[in-house]
């Protein structure tokens, strides 16, 4: 099926240091701003039906965002990739086609800060709260890894009781580049010890109506019960499979892995 989402690079540059970036920060081209204006200056909107701005931090570039929520008809849906530190601005809060995907690593304090590189995690509960009382929908990312999926069913727990009004809440596999790739040695974990737990967490939130995706991971790994809630989701371009999944009969709905990954998933997946 042809991909009709257009994904805005807005910058590399943010003002959070996550200590599993997949990004490398900072590389901005002195031409940045100008290119990206020539761009969304030249959109044919006719092609597309979905618009994904990331980096970096996505707001620290907002006045782009603007103009495409201002100028792109109703029907093209807007994904907006932030860390959560920014408060959008009216324009975009008042959208009912725009959504956040705001990461909050931890159900407290000390560990979010701790893997975002920053004092952050009051700051952007408050923002979500301000941002519930608009029309924006909110997605919410975890990020698994070895540092916090002990807690990934008080993470559901958390989200029930304090911010139930997010729309969805995307667990995410790591992409082992750049930063995650730096830090690997404190941050991977084999999938297999945590799915047990994460498999509890999205059925507490589908239970309590909140919905829940996996992302970035293989189908094989879950229970087949919890397989409805994988997303087939990496970027066909960073997508890989080993020699064992060509006999998988789930091949045609698996996501697959990140090629960054493939080798710590080939023992995981060849021993299934």
């Amino acid at each position: 099926m042809e991909n009709r989402e257009l994904t805005f690079f807005l910058t590399s540059k943010c003002n959070q240091r996550c200590i599993m970036c997949p990004q490398k920060l900072d590389i901005d081209s002195p031409d940045n701003d100008l290119i990206l204006q020539r761009v969304i200056d030249n959109l044919d909107y006719d092609v597309l039906d979905g618009i994904c701005f990331t980096g970096g931090e996505s707001l620290l570039k907002m006045k782009f965002i603007e103009q495409v929520v201002q100028n792109a008809p109703e029907r093209i849906f807007i994904t907006i990739l932030t860390n959560g530190t920014i408060m959008p601005s009216e324009v975009i809060l008042k959208s009912s086609r725009c959504k956040l995907c705001v990461p909050v690593y931890a159900p407290y304090d000390e560990l979010h800060n701790v893997m975002t590189g920053s004092s952050a995690f009051y700051k952007v509960i408050e923002n979500l709260m301000k941002i519930s009382q608009y029309e924006t929908l909110i997605e919410l990312r975890f990020v698994m890894t070895k540092l916090n999926v002990s807690c990934l069913e008080e993470y559901a727990r958390f989200v029930w009781r304090n911010l139930p009004f997010v729309q969805d809440v995307a667990f995410m596999g790591m992409e082992l580049t750049a930063e995650a790739h730096k830090n690997k040695d404190e941050l991977w974990i084999n999938p297999k010890e945590y799915v047990p737990a994460l498999q509890k967490a999205v059925a507490y939130l589908d239970l309590c109506g909140v919905t829940a995706w996996i992302y970035n991971l293989p189908l094989c790994l879950f229970d087949e019960p919890y397989r409805k809630f994988v997303v087939k989701s990496i970027s066909p371009w960073k997508v890989r499979y080993l020699p064992k999944c060509a006999e998988c009969r789930m091949k045609s709905d698996c996501g697959g892995m990140f090629f960054s990954d493939l080798k710590e998933f080939w023992e995981i997946i060849q021993n299934e």
